[in-house]
């Protein structure tokens, strides 16, 4: 089923403002130290998935690369760091349109919903966290 031209601009607009929100750093009157606030963000196969849940969902094949933008959530702060690149797998019984893991080293995989989802399968609900 695929998502009417306006479906997709809700969860684009939501990403887009919490990147833009979530990266910003602390005021310096507040006498806080700026941290880490990026979201978890996945670039595959010309989609953006969110989420970033450790994962021990059956994997399925590698699908092939996959990218962890950088995240500059302190800016000036010399961490300037690029991209990471990942192996993207397959979750069993879910279309890579809907949801894939990334490796995390050599035994860890995080699970990753595809942005413009918005009713996961009853397989991916606990997983996610999410109803």
């Amino acid at each position: 089923m695929k998502p009417s031209s306006l479906s997709w601009a809700l969860p684009v607009t939501a990403v887009v403002v919490l990147l833009s929100t979530g990266c910003a750093p602390s005021s310096p009157d507040d006498g806080a130290q700026p941290e880490a606030s990026c979201a978890y963000v996945v670039e595959y196969d010309g989609r953006t998935y969110l989420g970033g849940t450790e994962t021990s969902v059956p994997l399925g094949r590698p699908l092939g690369p996959a990218t962890v933008p950088a995240c500059d959530d302190t800016p000036g702060d010399g961490d300037g760091e690029g991209p990471v690149l990942t192996t993207a797998f397959a979750v069993r019984g879910v279309d890579p349109a809907v949801a894939v893991a990334v490796a995390e080293g050599t035994d860890a995989h995080r699970l990753v919903v595809a942005s413009h989802v918005e009713d996961l399968p009853p397989g991916l609900r606990k997983p996610t966290g999410r109803p």
